[in-house]
């Protein structure tokens, strides 16, 4: 199959203007990992490993959790779903890196409300945070119960994802989102102490403002509210754009931001980065080989300001296109809905130094067949 699939790899790769996979590493080990959407199977995991992914970032709903009120007893929290995710990521070592979010209706009457109005509420999700850390993290009791997996802890945890806009938080707010910050990051810190604790990937350039809330602005707010630095080790950046190039002026306005309030030192997480294969139906969406050729340049220029931007990691989204996604989210994959692969996936190893012939070639029309 490797050797029947050769010739078209090396065209696919030609045709994107990338090295072919099987090439050199290019960035660093772990430094790249993957943001999946929709379900995950163990076949996907093994191809995950075999591209040289490190970490695969997934969300951990609090509603699927604990779906309702009887739920917040330890004996009725329901960790099936989540389980999975970190059993199928041990069997092939790959760390889970998980975004916590999605509050529950018992809590509040929308699931992207920061649980922070009452004490009811800030009660509720600490004892939710405390239960997770001590089940996933160093000597939880996930891995007393799985001893037949290898034990890699979840020790990377980001709180809540893109709360600037609309989509995920019901009426974004850095006075909430940061009193959020400072009792989950206390407690987290409490429990593992060796633990890193992300804000939020921020959404970088949002439409409609207000109600939505630019990045920079957000973060700003955040610091100003006082006491917060103590209780975060890294901030989550999604920098949507067009072009590649435009991710440069989002991520230097963030670090911008963070000087200023003397906070520097603090790595960013570039814990979602994409574009969509298909036609240009929105900005963020290439065509196939654009996909493929905006890849290689921000990951390009991700490794190579690395140290002078402090990027702790990217992760790429998404995993394979899925039906009835978000405009451009249908069509984000490194692979078809059928693990076939799109020209992105040959970008995408090169860079980490995977193993690409693993898996058929989706040709789009007008590229010959296989042999």
């Amino acid at each position: 199959m490797r050797r029947a699939l050769l010739p078209l790899i090396l065209l696919a790769a030609t045709l994107i203007g990338v090295a072919p996979a099987g090439a050199k590493r290019v960035a660093p080990p772990g430094f790249i990992g993957i943001s999946p959407q929709g379900k995950t199977t163990s076949a996907d995991y093994e191809l995950m490993h075999l591209a040289g992914i490190a970490s695969v970032r997934v969300p951990m709903f609090w509603f699927e959790v604990e779906p309702q009120l009887g739920a917040a007893n330890a004996r009725h929290r329901n960790w099936s779903l989540f389980d999975a995710a970190v059993a199928e990521a041990a069997e092939h070592e790959l760390m889970i890196f998980p975004f916590l979010c999605g509050t529950p209706a018992w809590v509040a009457p929308t699931t992207t409300a920061e649980p922070v109005a009452s004490a009811r509420q800030r009660r509720a999700w600490t004892r939710f945070v405390a239960a997770a850390v001590r089940r996933y993290g160093p000597d939880g009791r996930f891995w007393e119960q799985h001893p037949e997996l290898p034990e890699l802890p979840i020790r990377q945890w980001e709180i809540w994802n893109e709360e600037n806009i609309v989509t995920f938080s019901h009426r974004p707010s850095p006075t909430r989102f940061a009193r959020l910050i400072r009792i989950t990051g206390r407690l987290i810190h409490r429990l593992d102490p060796e633990s890193t604790v992300i804000l939020g990937g921020l959404f970088g350039r949002p439409l409609q403002v207000p109600p939505n809330v630019r990045s920079g602005e957000f973060l700003a707010r955040v610091y100003r509210e006082g006491d917060v630095t103590p209780y975060f080790d890294g901030v989550g950046l999604h920098p949507y754009v067009a072009q590649a190039s435009a991710m440069r002026a989002q991520i230097l306005n963030l670090r911008r931001v963070m000087g200023l309030y003397g906070d520097a030192a603090t790595p960013l997480y570039v814990t979602e980065l994409g574009w969509g294969s298909d036609g240009f139906e929105s900005r963020w969406e290439r065509g196939w080989r654009g996909q493929a050729r905006e890849l290689n340049r921000a990951f390009s220029m991700l490794t190579v300001n690395r140290a002078r931007w402090r990027i702790g990691g990217a992760w790429w989204f998404s995993w394979a296109d899925a039906f009835n996604a978000c405009q451009f989210c249908d069509s984000a994959g490194l692979l078809t809905p059928e693990r076939q692969a799109k020209p992105a996936w040959y970008a995408f190893n090169a860079w980490t130094g995977g193993d690409a012939y693993t898996i058929p070639n989706a040709l789009p029309p007008g590229l010959p067949a296989a042999p």
